[in-house]
C-alpha cells in the first residue's frame, strides 16, 4: 500500500516538429500529432510537463510553437533537449523556466540532464564532463530520505533493438558510477527510443514514454516504423509519484 500520491507527472516526447508544421515525417503530420496530446494534456491534472527531447527536427521555427502550446497548461514545463534540438534556440525561452534543472516536489528532487553531448551524428550523445559534475553536485545534496527522479533523453540501459542500443547514453558508464554511489535514486524518465518501457536497474526503475512523433517497433535489428494500430497513434506519459519512492507510470495512446 502505497503513501498518498503527492504529485503528478506528465511526460511528452519526441515531437520532432518541423520548420515548417505542414511537413510530414515519415508520412505523419507531426505537428497535428503534437497538438492532439496536447489537447488531452490540457484537460489533465498536473503538477508539471516534462518534455523530454527530440522537440523539434533541427528546427528553429518549432519552439516558438512549442512554447504558445505550453503557455495554454494551468500547470509550468520544463524540457530537455534530445540530439535533433537546438540549443542555442532553446535558450531563448529561459525566461519561461523551461530549462529548469532542479525542481523540487515535496519529498521528491526532478535533476533534468542535458545527454546531447560529444555526438556522433547518428543519435548518440553524452553527458559532459560538467553535466556529471552537476549531478554528483546535486546527489550530494539530497538525503537518503528524499526520492530523486533523473530526467534524460538518451536511455543509459538496453531496450533489446540493436540499432537503438548503438545509439544510447555513450557514457552511460560513467552515469552508472554515479548513480549507484546513491539510494536516493529511485528513478529515471528517458525518451529517444519512440517506444513504452519499464525497466529495473538494481533499486532504480526505468520509464520512457512513446513519441508523439512516429514510434518504432520494438527489439529490431534496424529501425522500423510502428504500423500495429495498437501501438502506431501518439502517445504521452503519466506518472504518480508517492511519498514513499515509488512511482506508478501508465502510458496514454491516442487513436491511430
Amino acid at each position: 500500500m502505497h503513501d498518498s500520491p503527492s504529485f503528478r507527472l506528465l511526460q511528452v516526447t519526441d515531437m520532432h516538429l518541423q520548420q515548417d508544421a505542414e511537413t510530414q515525417l515519415k508520412g505523419y503530420n507531426v505537428e497535428q500529432r503534437f497538438q492532439e496530446v496536447m489537447a488531452c494534456v490540457q484537460t489533465e491534472e498536473a503538477d508539471l510537463l516534462l518534455l523530454t527531447g527530440d522537440l523539434s527536427h533541427h528546427a528553429p521555427a518549432a519552439y516558438g510553437r512549442i512554447s504558445n502550446s505550453l503557455q495554454q497548461l494551468a500547470f509550468p514545463s520544463a524540457w530537455i533537449p534530445g540530439n535533433h534540438d537546438l540549443l542555442s534556440e532553446m535558450s531563448n525561452f529561459s525566461e519561461q523556466g523551461y530549462g529548469r534543472k532542479i525542481i523540487e516536489l515535496g519529498r521528491w528532487s526532478l535533476l533534468l540532464l542535458d545527454t546531447t553531448s560529444n555526438p556522433d551524428g547518428k543519435g548518440s550523445g553524452s553527458l559532459a564532463d560538467s553535466e556529471l559534475d552537476f549531478l554528483i553536485q546535486a546527489l550530494d545534496k539530497r538525503t537518503p530520505e528524499q526520492h530523486v527522479l533523473i530526467v534524460m533523453h538518451h536511455h543509459p540501459v538496453s531496450v533489446e533493438s540493436a540499432w537503438q542500443d548503438n545509439i544510447d547514453l555513450a557514457n552511460k558508464d560513467d552515469f552508472w558510477r554515479i548513480v549507484d554511489r546513491y539510494s536516493c535514486v529511485n528513478a529515471v524518465m528517458f525518451g529517444h527510443v519512440h517506444q513504452q518501457w519499464s525497466l529495473e536497474r538494481g533499486q532504480v526503475k526505468l520509464f520512457s514514454t512513446p513519441a508523439t512523433a512516429p514510434q518504432y517497433k520494438a527489439r529490431t535489428e534496424r529501425p522500423v516504423v510502428e504500423t500495429d494500430t495498437r501501438f502506431r497513434g501518439a502517445a504521452y506519459g503519466r506518472y504518480q509519484l508517492f511519498d514513499d519512492g515509488n512511482i506508478q507510470a501508465e502510458v496514454i495512446r491516442l487513436p491511430a
